[in-house]
């Protein structure tokens, strides 16, 4: 069996400097796909930016665990400074106490960050989350019903597979790799698709040309997803995000002429979701 890649860019839209940086790595790099953050401040210009970019697939990151929210109204999601938590523990925790009424607020926001890009001209490729909060049943349950309704075929599944030399998931992602295992069956059983296999998660803000070079010595087959967070750190603190310079890293990571040609030894294919 071939193989066939799709680098994602998390956080598109998440500031100028992350969505510039987005497409510098598709433009002069081997990045193939993004996913659009709408509630964070570059969001709209991002969309303009994708629409004349035919080439990018662009997703949908799916949010509630930073910025603002899509739709008015959304009290019960939000912290007191009227933003969304910082913590997904704060998120899953309001959820639980809500019960059916708070997971109503979550389908009618997730469905405004939908119509978001469909109105912006976008049709959306796939979707994710921010944080992966995608992958906790009741959520994902949500993500599953919103895909099928607006005729989005794919959702990401972050069950990250062992690639000799890599990173690999620290204890703490033990249970989101439990969850995505899940996930991949609810996906299946809802007649949606997502990747053959995942990679990324362990290797978050420190895809550097040398992992590149060991993921594309032997690549596993079939259709992956390669989760990467490029950009320009510029104007970013750590209150907004984690990622800092590890952006610049990964955006160098992704235009290094090295990491093309390993692309091409290696036989495999680029694609997105779309």
């Amino acid at each position: 069996m071939s193989t066939r890649l799709i680098i994602n860019a998390d956080d598109y839209g998440f500031s100028p400097g992350v969505t510039d940086g987005i497409l510098r790595s598709h433009r002069q790099g081997i990045l193939t796909s993004a996913t659009l953050i709408t509630t964070m401040p570059d969001a709209a210009r991002a969309v303009e930016l994708a629409r004349a970019t035919p080439t990018l697939g662009v997703g949908v990151h799916l949010c509630l665990t930073q910025g603002m929210p899509r739709r008015p109204g959304q009290r019960r999601l939000l912290s007191g400074d009227g933003v969304f938590p910082d913590k997904v523990w704060k998120l899953i925790a309001r959820i639980s106490r809500g019960g059916a009424r708070m997971l109503h607020e979550v389908r009618r926001e997730w469905s405004a960050q939908i119509d978001y890009a469909l109105k912006s001209g976008l049709q959306p490729t796939h979707l994710d989350s921010h944080k992966h909060v995608h992958h906790w049943p009741p959520l994902a349950d949500i993500a599953i019903a919103l895909a099928r309704e607006h005729a989005i075929h794919f959702i990401r599944c972050a069950g990250e597979v062992a690639i000799p030399g890599c990173p690999t998931p620290r204890m703490e992602y033990r249970l989101l790799l439990r969850l995505a295992r899940v996930l991949r069956r609810k996906i299946i059983e809802a007649d949606l698709r997502t990747s053959d296999w995942f990679f990324g998660l362990a290797a978050t803000g420190r895809m550097a040309t040398d992992i590149w070079l060991k993921l594309l010595a032997a690549p596993p087959a079939g259709t992956g997803e390669i989760m990467v967070h490029p950009g320009d750190p510029q104007g970013l603190q750590k209150t907004d995000s984690r990622l800092l310079s590890e952006r610049r890293i990964e955006m160098d990571a992704l235009c290094d002429l090295s990491v093309r040609e390993a692309l091409e030894k290696s036989g495999a294919k680029l694609a997105h979701y779309g």
